[in-house]
């Protein structure tokens, strides 16, 4: 079934997910494969630049960038254009010509300008800076001189700024006439030399008698970052304070540029993603990025310090060799035993990684985070070193192998937790990525913990002979 264009309203189609996106995505292929430009054109002006991204996505990468050239005015293009995913992005611009791309980008604000100027070919990117507007041109490039993991990489320059002498009727009448400014949620204050004195919202200048001079009703405690803050600080702030934006300052107290909560927003999804893949041993981008060697490369350091743990937790299982061959039965609870305390470290680490990242823990939390999982740990660990501990027992008619498998269990998820949260605060301790610690240390770090205890729990409750020399 597909929809007919001439019987379909905007709010039919706008915004809709689901059953009739995916009727929406074949409406608009077949319309593409038909070469019926104007209906495409036609229900592409109904269409919901996030929705039409998300038809983009879902349609045969041959088709994209035909379809995407159909859009026909440049700022709906542009809008577009920032909300596909990284692949349809690549697709896009690798497959737009330049003279195209060039007013499309022109109608980008210019933090989404930047974003993308990032992503290309240092020929293309200082191509397209010629093709630019002088004014843009000048902007970009001062964007570009800040590092991208920076306030100054992430901000756009558009803002909305005015002398603390204007009247709030002024203000509303300028706000008026300057509609093209990207997102108006505040209002900010500033002297003859360009430097922030405060900050009002548009709730706030609407409230305003109409005489009443800026000064009067701003907001002089103003929540600032510096042009090299952080975006990780960036988000934290405006998460904090619960800021739809956040000005930019110099180091003299300049107002360059702001930050706006959407901006943060995808700060967040970037932050929590490189941490997610990180604890994996693995970055964003190589699967569709990469060739077959290059991501192999990518992931043999952390495979290789996870081989390294193996060896030694197999080094410990040789030398325990006489005690296994005495009782075959031990080898029968290794995976269990190695698995629980596996999947406990993997779930506190990832609490603890996430906490660190997003400052609802610190260091100086260590000590009560450490008491805490100890006690997680015992809890867990009792239940099921007591529920393994009789399954041994009457697997294999042995109370002893029941009580050695049992305490191995308890040692194993107690040591676990807690070894789950000292590595991550260790490596922020040291100024490493906690999320780091998740993925190869833990792992490692348990595994052979685990073996060991195992062993020796063994050879003391069995009162075997201890390993070899």
């Amino acid at each position: 079934m597909f929809i007919d264009v001439s019987k379909t309203s905007p709010t039919q189609i706008i915004g809709d997910t689901g059953a009739k996106l995916r009727k929406l995505t074949e409406t608009i292929e077949r319309l593409h494969v038909r070469g019926a430009t104007r209906p495409l054109e036609k229900i592409i002006h109904k269409v919901y630049p996030a929705d039409l991204a998300s038809v983009l996505a879902s349609i045969p990468e041959v088709h994209v960038a035909p379809i995407f050239h159909s859009i026909p005015e440049a700022e709906l293009a542009a809008d577009v254009l920032i909300q596909v995913n990284d692949r349809v992005q690549r697709i896009i611009l690798a497959e737009t010509p330049d003279a195209q791309l060039t007013p499309i980008l022109e109608k980008l604000p210019p933090d989404e300008r930047v974003l993308l100027i990032r992503e290309m070919e240092p020929e293309r990117a200082e191509r397209l800076l010629s093709e630019l507007e002088k004014a843009s041109q000048k902007e970009l490039e001062k964007l570009l001189s800040y590092h991208p993991d920076t306030a100054g990489g992430i901000m756009t320059t558009e803002f909305f700024d005015l002398t603390g002498d204007t009247t709030a009727d002024q203000a509303i009448r300028a706000v008026r006439e300057h509609a093209e400014v990207e997102m108006v949620y505040y209002l900010y204050v500033t002297d003859a030399e360009h430097k922030l004195e405060g900050v009002i919202s548009i709730r706030q200048l609407l409230l305003a008698k109409p005489q009443a001079l800026l000064r009067d009703v701003m907001n002089a405690r103003i929540i600032t970052v510096s042009t090299d803050t952080s975006r990780e600080s960036v988000a934290a702030l405006v998460d904090k304070y619960r800021l739809l934006a956040i000005p930019v300052v110099d180091e003299s107290q300049h107002l360059v540029g702001m930050i706006t909560v959407d901006d943060v927003i995808d700060v967040l999804e970037t932050e929590t993603t490189q941490d997610m893949l990180r604890m994996a041993g693995t970055d964003k981008a190589e699967i569709l990025t990469h060739s077959t060697f290059r991501i192999a490369w990518i992931r043999l350091p952390w495979l290789l310090a996870a081989f390294i743990g193996g060896l030694a937790a197999t080094w410990i299982v040789r030398n325990f060799e006489g005690v296994l061959t005495q009782v075959i039965a031990l080898g029968a609870f290794l995976p269990v035993v190695m698995g629980m305390a596996g999947n406990v470290g993997v779930q506190t680490a990832t609490v603890t990684v996430r906490g660190l990242a997003t400052g609802s823990l610190d260091l100086r939390d260590v000590w009560g985070v450490l008491y805490k999982e100890l006690r997680v740990g015992l809890i867990l660990g009792v239940f099921y070193g007591f529920t393994l501990g009789l399954f041994g027992w009457f697997m294999f008619g042995s109370l002893d192998l029941g009580g050695v498998v049992g305490f191995t269990i308890l040692g194993n998820m107690t040591g676990a937790a807690l070894l789950a949260v000292a590595l991550p605060m260790l490596f922020q301790r040291i100024g490493a990525d906690p999320a780091i610690a998740t993925g190869p240390f833990v792992t490692t770090a348990i595994d052979v913990f685990g073996v060991l205890n195992y062993f020796m729990l063994a050879t003391l409750l069995l009162d075997l002979p201890g390993a070899v020399s």
